[in-house]
C-alpha cells in the first residue's frame, strides 16, 4: 500500500505541473515556438516572493501574488523586448528557439548574481532556500497547508482563466488572435496586446508553481532548467494546441513520476531514485511516437 504522504506529494508535484504546463502551452500557442526559458520564469517568481519575505518580512503565503507578478512581468518583457521583435523581423522556428535557450542561460546568470546579493546584504540563505509550512487538522489528518493552497490556487487560477477566455470579449479576441492572427488583425483585434497578455498570464501562472517548489525541495537559480524536461513532456502529452490537455498532461506525468519513483524504488526492483528524469522523459518519447498530437487528439476528432 503506498504511503498516503506520497499521494499527497504527487498532488502537490502534479499542480505545479499543470500549471507549469497550462503556462508553457500558452506561450507555444502564441509564438509557435518551444520556450527553453520557461522554467526560470517560476523561478524568478519564487526570488520575487523570497525578497519580499527577506525584506519586509511577509508572511509567506501572503507573496504568492508577487510571485505571479514578478513571473508574469518578466515573461512579457522577454516577450516585447526580444520574441516580439526577432518575429517581426522574420525570425524563423530555429532563430526563435536558440533566442529562448539564449534567455535561459542570461536569466539564470541574473538569478546567480541576484542570490549573491541577497546573501551579502541581507545575510540570508540565497540558495538551496525553503519555506516552512503550517499543518491544518482535516477530519483528524494533519494535512499540510501547501496541499491545500496548491489544490485551491489551481482550481481557482483555472476557474478565473476559464473565464476570462470563454465569458469575455477579450478572451474571445485572444482565442480568435492565438487560432489566426492574420484575421484577427482584418478584425481589428489588436494581436500584439493579446500576445503580450497571454504571455503575462503564462508568466504569472509559472510563478505561481514556482512560488510552491521551495516547500518541497531547496530552491536555487538553477532549478528552472532541472524541471524543464517534466514540464515539456507534460505539453507535449497533453497536446501543444490544447490547454485542456496540458492540464491533464500535468498530472499524468506528475503522479507518473512520484508515484513511478517510489514503486521503482522499492523491492524487488530496488532502483535508485537517480533515474527518476527517466520517467518523464520516457512519456515524452513514447507521446512523440504513438500520439504526436497529445491525449487532447483523442477527445477532439468528433469535433
Amino acid at each position: 500500500m503506498i504511503d498516503p504522504n506520497i499521494l499527497l506529494d504527487a498532488l502537490v508535484y502534479s499542480n505545479m505541473l499543470a500549471l507549469l504546463s497550462l503556462s508553457l502551452t500558452l506561450t507555444i500557442m502564441t509564438l509557435k515556438v518551444a520556450n527553453f526559458a520557461h522554467g526560470d520564469l517560476a523561478i524568478i517568481g519564487v526570488y520575487g516572493a523570497y525578497t519580499f519575505i527577506v525584506i519586509a518580512g511577509l508572511a509567506t503565503y501572503l507573496t504568492m501574488p508577487l510571485a505571479f507578478l514578478f513571473g508574469g512581468i518578466y515573461a512579457v518583457l522577454c516577450y516585447l523586448l526580444i520574441y516580439s521583435p526577432l518575429r517581426r523581423r522574420g525570425a524563423n522556428f530555429v532563430m526563435l528557439m536558440i533566442a529562448s535557450m539564449a534567455i535561459d542561460i542570461a536569466t539564470r546568470a541574473l538569478l546567480q548574481i541576484y542570490a549573491d546579493l541577497l546573501k551579502f546584504n541581507f545575510k540570508v540563505y540565497s540558495r538551496a532556500f525553503i519555506f516552512n509550512d503550517f499543518t491544518a487538522n482535516i477530519l483528524g489528518v494533519q494535512v499540510r497547508g501547501l496541499v491545500l493552497v496548491s489544490s485551491l490556487s489551481v482550481i481557482a487560477l483555472l476557474a478565473l482563466l476559464y473565464i476570462l477566455l470563454m465569458k469575455t470579449k477579450f478572451g474571445v479576441a485572444m482565442r480568435a488572435a492565438i487560432e489566426n492572427p492574420a484575421l484577427a488583425e482584418v478584425l481589428g483585434i489588436n494581436v500584439e496586446k493579446v500576445y503580450a497578455t497571454s504571455w503575462f498570464l503564462a508568466g504569472g501562472f509559472a510563478g505561481i508553481a514556482g512560488f510552491f517548489l521551495p516547500f518541497r525541495i531547496p530552491t536555487s537559480p538553477d532549478l528552472g532548467f532541472i524541471i524543464l524536461l517534466p514540464i515539456f513532456a507534460a505539453s507535449i502529452l497533453g497536446g501543444i494546441n490544447s490547454l485542456s490537455g496540458a492540464v491533464v498532461g500535468g498530472y499524468i506525468v506528475g503522479f507518473s513520476e512520484i508515484l513511478g519513483t517510489y514503486l521503482l524504488s522499492q523491492p524487488p526492483i530496488n532502483l535508485s531514485t537517480a533515474y527518476r528524469p527517466a520517467i518523464p522523459f520516457t512519456i515524452l518519447i513514447i507521446t512523440l511516437l504513438l500520439l504526436p498530437q497529445g491525449i487532447a487528439s483523442l477527445w477532439s476528432r468528433g469535433d
